[in-house]
């Protein structure tokens, strides 16, 4: 993919760059722990939500943008006489491929399709966010759905930090959200309304999870949002969006034990596809 921007026609730069481009890149030192933090934090949330969904032995599953593997390798797991297809388009954190149900592919979900109706479980987790056809991408997924066959989507949402009490941490927040909607079209409101774009392209039984997180000291995500501040300074900086003083402030804060507030929310939407009459 290419970096950088394009003119529209109001003159306003639409992005061309895409998630892991050159932000989020996975050949960059820093960027398993990164994943791994957020892993940490969200993994025991998405299990909580998939157990609500009832996860049964012979299904059939479709994680996207799999990341470093930990729910797929569980689903196969679980589903143990089903299968499990793990997608991303950087393979490097997947597992490789061996004897078991889990099967690791490299897929585009805005270019590539996959055959309808194949899957009982479609998850993903902080991905349509960062994809600037989201919503035509999420309209797509349901399609794979099996009739009675459930998606769980789990996203991030800025809403907590918005209203945070320390002026440095919420400018310079404010400014890794604005670099990212800058850069690759990543939308952190979106999640707000995901209840209502999931039943809107014909999902029902919605049932919704939002989970808070609190930052400062050796928490997960504290450990994920400085990794994610510490690569995105120069780009708040040279934007500016915040200064070079106050994103070294943030930095300590976050490595700070003493230090409390709330992090991104993430707000986890299930919804099942109706079965045939």
């Amino acid at each position: 993919m290419s970096s950088g921007s394009q003119p529209s026609a109001s003159g306003a730069a639409i992005p061309d760059e895409v998630y892991g481009d050159s932000i989020f890149d996975h050949g960059r030192d820093t960027e398993v722990s990164r994943l791994s933090a957020l892993t940490e934090e969200l993994d025991p949330v998405t299990w909580q939500c998939l157990q609500a969904v009832g996860v049964a032995a012979h299904w059939h599953c479709l994680e996207l943008g799999a990341g470093t593997g930990t729910v797929s390798e569980r689903l196969a797991r679980v589903c143990h006489q089903g299968s499990v297809l793990a997608t991303d388009l950087d393979l490097t954190y997947l597992p490789p491929p061996d004897d078991t149900n889990l099967t690791v592919r490299r897929h585009d979900v805005t270019a590539e399709d996959l055959p309808t109706e194949s899957f009982d479980l479609i998850h993903a987790r902080y991905l349509l966010c960062h994809l600037r056809e989201r919503n035509q991408v999420l309209r797509k997924v349901v399609s794979w759905l099996k009739p009675g066959g459930w998606l769980l989507l789990e996203e991030p949402a800025q809403f907590p930090i918005t209203s945070s009490p320390h002026s440095a941490y919420h400018t310079v927040s404010m400014g890794i959200f604005s670099v990212l909607a800058e850069r690759i079209g990543t939308d952190c409101h979106w999640a707000r309304h995901l209840p209502q774009s999931m039943a809107a392209a014909g999902l029902t039984e919605i049932g919704v999870h939002v989970t808070s997180s609190l930052v400062g000291g050796d928490r997960p995500m504290s450990r994920f949002w400085r990794l994610t501040l510490e690569q995105l300074a120069p780009h708040i900086v040279d934007g500016g969006h915040a200064t070079a003083a106050q994103v070294r402030e943030v930095a300590t804060q976050l490595a700070d034990a003493g230090f409390h507030d709330l992090g991104m929310a993430t707000v986890s939407v299930w919804g099942r596809k109706e079965e045939m009459p």
